[in-house]
C-alpha cells in the first residue's frame, strides 16, 4: 500500500501506453475466472520454486513483465498477478485505486492455484511472495492467511503508516497479520525513500522480532523510492538495482531450501547519514 504525492500519470489507452501505463487483462494470461497475470517459466522446464511478484501502484506494466522474466531466467516459476483485473477502471482516475486485503488475497490464491497446474510445478515446491511499493505488505498478508508461503520479500513497501489503518481495506490489524505468519522476511529499503522513514522500517522490524519471525533487512544509503525500476530515470540506480536483484535471488535460494524448524534469525544492515532527516526526502520521477 504505497502512498505517494500527486504526479501520478492518468490512465491511458493501450495505443498511447507508456512505460508506467497498465497492461490490460486481455494481454495477460488468465489465472482464474477474474484473475489475470504475466507468467514466465524457466527455459529448462524443470520443476522450480515459485515467486509471486506483486506489482507497483501502476499495475502490471512493462517493468513488471521484465522483472518477472528476470526471475524466470534465474530459475523460478514467476507470476505477476494483476490486482486490478476485476476492478472497473473505465472512469477518470488521477491514480489507480487502493486494493483491499480480501481482493489481494483472492488474486494470490488464484495465482497459486494456477501455478499448481503447470507442468513445471513440482508438488510441494516452495512459494515466495514479493511485494513492491504499494503491495509491499502482500507477502505478510499471504503468510498470515496461508500455510504454504515459504518466504516473503518487502521491496521498498509495507512499512508506511497507513499499513496500520484498520477499516474497509484492511480488517485485521497489521501487527496481527505479522504475528500470524511464520515465513522469513527479506526487507529492502532506501535511505532517501520519501514514502517511509527509517523509523517506519524499524517499527516493522520490532514487530517481526516480537513475533519471533526470521528477517533480514537492508537499508541502502542514498537510494530513493523505486530504484529498481529502470523505466523511471530519476529513480533508477543501475548498480544498486543489479545488487538488489542478486540479493533477492540469493536470499530466496537459501531461505526456500532451509529447514523451517531452524532457529529464528535477525539481521539488520543499515547505513544512513548521521544527520538523517526524513522530511528532506523528495519524490524522484
Amino acid at each position: 500500500m504505497c502512498v505517494e504525492p500527486n504526479g501520478v500519470p492518468p490512465l491511458r489507452t493501450a495505443e498511447a501506453r507508456g512505460p508506467a501505463d497498465r497492461i490490460p487483462p486481455d494481454e495477460l494470461t488468465a489465472l482464474g475466472p477474474v484473475s489475470y497475470g504475466w507468467v514466465a517459466v524457466p527455459a529448462a522446464g524443470m520443476p522450480a520454486p515459485v515467486v509471486i511478484i506483486c506489482h507497483e501502484r501502476y499495475g502490471v506494466v512493462q517493468h513488471t513483465v521484465e522483472l518477472t522474466e528476470k526471475f524466470a531466467a534465474a530459475g523460478f516459476i514467476a507470476v505477476a498477478p494483476d490486482f486490478y483485473a476485476d476492478i472497473d477502471l473505465s472512469g477518470e482516475h488521477e491514480r489507480l485505486p487502493d486494493i483491499g486485503d480480501a481482493a489481494a488475497l483472492r488474486h494470490i490464491d488464484a495465482t497459486i492455484s494456477y501455478v499448481r497446474g503447470l507442468d513445471a510445478y513440482d508438488s510441494g515446491a516452495p512459494i515466495a511472495v514479493i511485494g513492491i511499493c504499494r503491495t509491499g505488505s502482500y507477502g505478510i498478508l499471504a503468510s498470515a492467511e496461508r500455510d504454504d508461503i515459504a518466504a516473503v520479500v518487502m521491496l521498498y513497501g509495507g512499512a508506511q503508516p497507513r499499513e496500520y489503518d484498520v477499516g474497509e481495506l484492511r480488517q485485521k490489524p497489521y501487527a496481527e497479520l505479522i504475528n500470524a505468519g511464520t515465513a522469513p522476511v527479506l526487507g529492502i529499503w532506501g535511505e532517501k525513500d520519501h514514502t517511509m522513514s527509517v523509523e517506519h522500517v524499524r517499527r516493522v522490524r520490532d514487530q517481526l522480532e516480537d513475533a519471533r519471525r526470521s528477517y533480514e533487512f537492508v537499508m541502502y544509503p542514498d537510494l530513493p523510492h523505486g530504484w529498481l525500476n529502470d523505466s523511471m530515470p530519476g529513480r533508477f540506480r543501475a548498480a544498486q538495482a543489479r545488487e538488489t536483484f542478486e540479493l533477492i535471488v540469493s536470499w530466496l535460494g537459501s531461505t526456500m531450501s532451509a529447514d523451517p524448524a531452524q532457529g529464528v534469525s535477525w539481521r539488520f544492515t543499515s547505513t544512513i547519514a548521521g544527520d538523517y532527516d526524513f522530511a528532506s526526502n523528495t519524490r524522484q520521477h
